[in-house]
């Protein structure tokens, strides 16, 4: 009889292989559900400040900790700034006079004192009556041969409102938002006048109209420019999503409205198909169709690196954050020459070698579904650093590209502040009018013009030569 030592059981070589086989399987599937568990928690775990995800989707309770830096600076104006107080003007419209009357303690009366100076206060205020009516008088005289003659005069309605006016109307739906509700009350208790949808439909028609020119400038504009930024955002129409597109410069904006996201869309657009300098955008797959050369948006990848550096405890990615923004830096300074450049790109790729050797053995159990298995979230970022890393660095090998695309981002802000103030749109017709008429509110902005005079010049079928600001 064979002899077992105690804490020990006797089985036979074929139950022992069993279950050395049975335990290595359980061991694979522990270790394939903790990735998969935490794979999971780090979809719960991601908000604004580190993923792509919109900021009104983070909710009130979590605390959101962004990407910026502590400057150790106070508060408030800091020291140098000029600041912008009332000032006052030399023309007022309306002047005062006070005169000093009675008589002084000593018994002499002060109106006989001769004046020593004036002390000037003025109040910046809005007028009881905003609305000023003109009446047009029209002399009309009858020849002795018996035709009567009309002064010509530029008014063609006995009454109607004034291009002012209509800009206002303009000014207040298309670019400060206000629906047609709540302009029609402001118009009633401001001015005193009740004015109709078909009225400011109209205004917005006629603007549209009067832009068609203006609106191929631009597009022609950003055509010749260096480098342009892209992006598209989503926003109900007719009761469905489509999409917003966005092209700009710091000179130039172009929004258009198409029913596609993709590569139809801009097509149809009729900009990056025939672009030939440099496309700064995010990491959307259509934009990598075009021949234009390519500048990826850094600020995108500083949260998804965060996301993998905080969340998933990778190395790499803290790493990788910090060298493009120590690159972001060195640009700001303006002390980037071939040197830096090439100590840039020898720390990127002695980070991404890193990465690599970073990342697990894959350990899959034994009864897996079909197909390909997907990458995980830092595999994929690796891969985009390696084939993309020319895309990812074009701001440090051309002075013209920035950091990121937040140009871009900015002009979609207006879109989506559109869609929360005054709600969806229920035409394309009205979608199209819109993304023109802030195409040319936009340009004119970032050109220096005053946003209602440039909308009353457009109304006035004279709109603002975009092309010599």
């Amino acid at each position: 009889m064979i002899s077992v030592p105690e804490g020990y059981i006797l089985i036979k070589e074929a139950d022992y292989l069993k279950l050395k086989a049975d335990n290595e399987n359980l061991q694979k599937q522990v270790l394939f559900l903790m990735n998969r568990i935490l794979e999971l928690e780090s979809k719960l775990n991601k908000n604004s400040g580190n993923s792509s995800k919109p900021p009104s989707s983070d909710g009130l309770k979590r605390v959101i900790k962004n990407n910026r830096e502590a400057s150790g600076k106070k508060q408030g104006g800091q020291p140098g700034h000029t600041g912008n107080s009332l000032k006052m003007v030399d023309c007022p419209d309306i002047v005062l006079s006070y005169n000093v009357d009675g008589c002084c303690s000593c018994g002499e009366d002060l109106a006989k004192i001769p004046r020593m100076e004036v002390q000037r206060k003025q109040v910046f205020d809005l007028p009881q009556k905003l609305m000023e009516v003109t009446e047009h008088q029209l002399e009309v005289k009858q020849c002795i041969c018996g035709k009567v003659h009309t002064a010509k005069c530029e008014v063609t309605n006995h009454v109607q409102y004034g291009s002012r006016f209509k800009s206002m109307m303009v000014y207040l739906n298309q670019y400060q938002f206000i629906p047609y509700g709540r302009l029609q009350e402001f118009s009633n208790d401001c001015f005193g006048i009740s004015i109709s949808d078909g009225f400011l439909a109209q205004n917005n028609a006629t603007c549209f109209a009067n832009l068609a020119q203006t609106e191929a400038d631009i597009k022609t504009a950003l055509l010749n420019s260096e480098v342009i930024h892209n992006d598209e955002t989503g926003i109900r129409c007719q009761s469905k999503t489509q999409w917003v597109h966005s092209t700009s410069t710091p000179k130039y904006t172009h929004y258009s409205i198409h029913q596609k996201r993709g590569i139809e869309a801009m097509n149809d657009i009729g900009i990056l198909n025939n672009f030939e300098g440099i496309s700064v955008h995010d990491r959307w797959s259509s934009y990598n169709q075009f021949e234009c050369t390519h500048g990826l948006c850094n600020a995108h990848l500083l949260r998804d690196l965060k996301f993998l550096n905080e969340e998933m405890e990778s190395i790499w990615a803290g790493q990788m954050k910090e060298l493009l923004v120590k690159a972001n830096n060195y640009k700001k300074l303006g002390i980037i020459d071939e040197t830096l450049i090439e100590s840039i790109e020898n720390q990127y790729c002695k980070i991404l070698k890193n990465g690599l050797a970073e990342q697990p053995k894959e350990i899959l159990p034994e009864k897996i579904k079909r197909g390909r298995k997907a990458k995980s979230k830092s595999v994929r970022l690796l891969d985009v650093f390696i084939n993309r890393s020319h895309q990812i660095l074009m701001f440090i090998y051309n002075n013209n590209v920035p950091f990121d695309n937040n140009l871009a981002e900015r002009d979609l802000r207006m879109v989506k502040l559109k869609q929360k103030i005054s709600g969806c749109f229920r035409s394309e017709n009205g979608a199209k009018v819109f993304c023109r008429i802030r195409s040319y509110i936009s340009t004119v902005r970032k050109q220096g013009f005053l946003v209602l005079d440039s909308i009353q010049l457009a109304i006035n079928n004279a709109p603002v030569n975009i092309s010599l600001g």
